[in-house]
This record gives structure tokens, C-alpha cells and sequence, in this order.
């Protein structure tokens, strides 16, 4: 690698709001940027299709998947639940779709970077309120016609972006590749930005560490660093094909698809390279770090897990095998993510999202796989929340309980039994903690403390009793999934049904305590007969 600092005067910096060019009276010529609040507008970008109850397919499931077996009745449930919450379409500008690229999350608030494959330039920012987890929200937007949009992030009320812009459209800048902010107030996007060149035909990354900017640049770039406030340039490192790059304490990592993963002090100096295997040129790749390990996506060669102090690797995990009917090239880890709660995350392409934790000795132990529709191309998880990007560009957000311990004060043991619950006459069943479920017939009582999601069959019984003192979650939404009930449901916390509901006669519904509530999406028959008591939010009044 050569070093080398780049002169201020390098870069070009282009006003949102001072867009004077020769050519402006163009009526034509594209605007620099578009801020789209229109509230109603973007609801529509926010889709149902698919919600529901997600299953984490086990590791032993997935063993039977590779040997073409099918799944067994028998498989253990999950303590790891999740829900499809909403998909979201990209934005659109002249009839030509953008695809996601990044996510960052802040708070209450997760922002989305977009652009387009191809020779076409054009990308875009998304806001979204992520403060109610079970209904998010898309802000706003600010679209770029002729600049894509590689990589996002949040720092000190602005939103940072890396990218490309068309160098034909504005010759003020010296090369395609960019870094710049786009000024937000109250997460709406103002108007107000500027982008500033930096080598390379594109920034594919960013992260902004102790006041200052560390920018990769893919193909013939390198590495940029920029002080945060000034945007002036302090050092640039020549390193070919980068494709990302991650904050860590006191120095940065950068993923390389020729050099590996390189470490850089605050500074810019060189630290420490860890080889990797051999990657394809340019290909979509990222980088994330736990500590001082870094997870890497590594396409073909699956998720590594490394020690950047040392440079051993201490964890891996191999790409999934290949489903029947799809094309092998399909099958490639895309994309890495590590929640601050223990947990790690890699798309893998037509395969869908691994979700793995750390095991002894830094190793890394596979929990399971999420069979989503179409292509994970990259994902993000932070919270309770996992962002899915998809090969048609949009997005899937997930939330995510994660295992729970018991709140209610008893003794009851945690459920770790089949997928498939069922309770006999004569039988009385008490459990705590989380439980990820197929199906539940209950003929008798069941009595359940915490978190349970069930995907397909919910039946209470005409005589049996169901108490929920937590949350649950059931079904999926226009999919045919039913919850029939002829006994007594007791309900002490939340419920979501994305399916339907069938309240048979004698049914009898009991809210108890105060705050609880329940979100049906589909439709409810209520036959003659049924009882509802206590004090309840119904979030769409279906019920009445």
C-alpha cells in the first residue's frame, strides 16, 4: 500500500442549496436532490404481504434440508422469536426502482441508503420511526437523480453518506467517488447537503470515529480520512477493490477483496493485514466487528471470524447448501451483521439470514437460519429489530425476541419441548421463558409466563384454558393461518394475530391487569355467545 495525504483543494463541494449551474435553465436537467414528507405517499411504500411468524429453522433441520429430508414434527422449539413486521418497497424516481444498500439505526430512528446497479446514477436516503417495533414508520426521503447512495450514517444531527455521482452531469467534481452529509431537522431531511470527491470510482463505506471520517473507495481507491466537521482531507492510503469498513476502539477495520481485512489507527497508520481467501472482484461484501474481533463476509467462503489483535481466525461458519432449483451463484454470503446483544447475522443471498452467536474460545455457533422470500443481499440488526435487504431492493423488518427469563416470580420451568405443543385432557402444562412454536392444541390448561410466537395452528379447545402472561404472537397475515377459540383465553400483556380469529360460542376472552392489548390484521368471526372482560387496547377494534 502507498500513503499518501490528499490536498484540500481535491475536493469539490457541491450546495443543495446553491445549484447554479450554465445549463439550469434546463427545463430538463434533473434537481440535485428531492425531499419527499408526504406522509400518505410514503404509507403506501409499506406493505403487509408476508407479515407474520417467522421460524428459525434449527441446525439440525438444516441438515435434513441439505440431504433433501423434510422436517419432522419432533424438532425442538426455538427460544428465539421473530416476526415479519412490514416490507417496504424502494423509492422510485422516473419509473426506475433503487435498491437498499445500507442501514444505520440511531434511537428510535432507522435510516436507509439506496442506489441503483448499473450505469445509471441514482440513490436516495430513507427515514423511518422505529419507535412503535410492531408498526414502523417511512418519514421521509431525499432522492439524488444523478448520485448513487452506497452507505449511510447518523452522526451529530446530519446524516453521512458515501457513493458516486455522474462527473458528466456536474464536472466540478474531480472523480465519481463521494462523501458528504445530507443536514436533517427532526429526522426530515432539510434540502440543505454537500458532497465532497474522494478518490475512486466509488465510496462504497463509511464510519465516523472520534470526530473523524474513514471512507473506503472501491476499484482503483483507498482509504480516506476526513475530519467530521471541516470535510478536510488528512490522509488517503491507496488500496485496490475496498468494499468496506468498520469503527472499532481506537483504530478502523477495512475488508479488501484483494488485501483481506487491514487494520488502521485513528490516524490512518497501518496496524495489521489478515490474509483471506480469494474473493470476486467488486463484489458486495461487508465487514462488522465484536470488540476487537471483526466478522466478515466472505462470499463463497461463508461468514470469518478473526482476532484483529493477532490475526488468527477463531470462528467460521460455511455457506448454507445450495436449495433445490437455485443456482449455486445465488448461494453467497453477502453480508454480516453483530447485534449488541450477543448476536450475529449474515445474508446469504437465495439462502436467507443466518443468525449465530459466540462460542468458546471466540468460535462462532450457528443457531439457525431464517428462510426468507427472494435474495438477502445484506442485513442489520440492532435492538429488537433485523433489517433484510432483498434482491428486489426493498426492505424486510423484523423484530426479534430475544430469550427470556421468567418475570412472573414462579417456578416454572422453561419450554423446551417440541415445535409442537399439545396439550391432552387430563393434562395441565405450566411454562416460562420464550418459546418459538408451530402449533399449540390446547384441551385442557396451559399456562404460559413470557414471549411465544406460533406460526401455523392455535386452537383452544372447548375445554381448555389458555393463560398468556407476556407476549404472543400468532400466524401470518392472508395466508390461511387461523386461531380458533371454544374455551377461556386469559390474556395478561400483548397479542398480535396476523392471521384470523374464530370465537366459537361459549368462547370467553379475560383481560387482566391493566395495559393489556391486542393487534388483529385479519378478520375475526365472533359467533353468538362470546364473552370478552376486562380493560383492553384493540388496536384495530376488531373485536367489537
Amino acid at each position: 500500500m502507498k500513503q499518501h495525504i490528499l490536498a484540500l483543494l481535491g475536493f469539490a463541494v457541491i450546495l443543495g442549496t446553491a445549484c447554479n449551474k450554465s445549463n439550469n435553465d434546463n427545463p430538463t436537467e434533473d434537481p440535485k436532490i428531492i425531499v419527499n414528507t408526504d406522509a400518505a405517499a410514503l404509507a403506501k411504500r409499506i406493505s403487509l404481504d408476508g407479515a407474520g411468524v417467522l421460524t428459525l429453522e434449527s441446525t439440525s433441520s438444516i441438515a435434513r434440508k441439505a440431504k433433501g429430508e423434510f422436517a419432522k414434527d419432533g424438532d425442538q422449539a426455538s427460544q428465539y422469536l421473530l416476526e415479519l413486521v412490514a416490507e417496504v418497497a424502494p423509492p422510485t424516481y422516473n419509473g426506475v426502482q433503487m435498491r437498499a444498500t445500507s442501514v444505520d439505526i440511531n434511537g428510535n430512528y432507522a435510516y436507509v441508503s439506496y442506489n441503483r446497479e448499473g450505469e445509471v446514477y441514482l440513490g436516495g436516503v430513507s427515514v423511518f420511526d422505529i419507535s412503535n417495533i410492531q408498526q414502523p414508520k417511512l418519514l421521509s426521503e431525499a432522492l439524488f437523480p444523478s448520485t448513487d447512495i452506497s452507505a449511510v450514517k447518523y452522526f451529530n444531527g446530519r446524516l453521512y453518506v458515501a457513493g458516486a455521482t455522474s462527473v458528466d452531469k456536474d464536472p466540478s467534481f474531480t472523480t465519481p467517488g463521494i462523501v458528504g452529509y445530507v443536514d436533517i431537522a427532526n429526522n426530515i431531511p432539510t434540502g440543505n447537503f454537500k458532497f465532497y470527491s474522494v478518490p475512486g470510482q466509488v465510496a462504497t463505506g463509511l464510519t465516523i470515529l472520534n470526530g473523524k471520517i474513514y471512507a473506503v473507495s472501491g476499484a482503483t481507491g483507498g482509504l480516506s480520512v476526513i475530519n467530521a466537521s471541516t470535510f478536510a482531507a488528512e490522509k488517503y492510503v491507496t488500496s485496490a477493490d475496498l468494499r468496506s469498513v468498520v469503527g472499532m476502539t481506537n483504530k478502523v477495520a477495512v475488508l479488501s477483496g484483494t488485501n483481506g481485512v487491514t487494520t488502521f489507527s485513528t490516524v490512518g497508520d497501518i496496524i495489521k493485514n489478515i490474509a483471506l481467501p480469494t474473493d470476486v472482484a467488486e463484489a458486495q461484501r461487508n465487514i462488522d466487528a465484536k470488540g476487537d474481533y471483526v466478522i466478515v463476509a466472505a462470499g463463497k467462503n461463508g461468514v470469518q471470524y478473526y482476532n484483529s489483535t493477532s490475526g488468527a481466525k477463531t470462528g467460521q461458519i460455511d455457506i448454507p447448501a445450495v436449495p433445490t432449483g437455485v443456482d449455486p451463484s445465488d448461494v453467497v454470503t453477502n453480508g454480516v451483521s453483530y447485534n449488541n446483544d450477543g448476536l450475529f447475522f449474515s445474508a446469504n443471498g437465495a439462502a436467507g439470514v443466518y443468525v449465530a452467536k459466540e462460542g468458546a474460545n471466540n468460535s462462532l455457533e450457528l443457531l439457525g437460519s431464517l428462510d426468507l422470500t427472494g435474495s438477502s443481499n445484506y442485513v442489520k440488526s440492532a435492538g429488537n429489530y433485523i433489517f433484510v435487504a432483498n434482491g428486489r431492493g426493498g426492505l424486510k423488518i423484523i423484530k426479534m425476541t430475544k430469550p427470556t427469563t421468567n418475570l412472573c416470580g414462579n417456578t416454572y420451568p422453561s419450554y423446551t419441548g417440541s415445535a409442537w405443543l399439545n396439550v391432552n385432557s387430563g393434562e395441565k402444562k405450566y411454562y416460562s421463558g420464550a418459546a418459538a412454536l408451530q402449533g399449540v392444541n390446547v384441551n385442557d390448561v396451559l399456562y404460559f409466563c413470557g414471549s411465544m410466537t406460533v406460526e401455523s395452528q392455535l386452537n383452544i379447545n372447548s375445554q381448555g384454558v389458555f393463560d398468556i402472561h407476556g407476549s404472543l404472537a400468532f400466524g401470518k397475515y392472508n395466508a390461511g393461518t387461523t386461531m380458533n377459540v371454544n374455551g377461556t383465553w386469559n390474556v395478561e400483556g400483548s397479542v398480535v394475530i396476523y392471521g384470523d380469529l374464530t370465537l366459537n360460542s361459549g368462547a370467553k376472552i379475560n383481560f387482566l391487569g391493566s395495559g393489556a392489548s391486542i393487534t388483529i390484521y385479519g378478520k375475526v368471526t365472533k359467533n353468538s355467545g362470546v364473552t370478552i372482560t376486562g380493560t383492553y387496547t384493540d388496536t384495530f377494534n376488531k373485536l367489537k
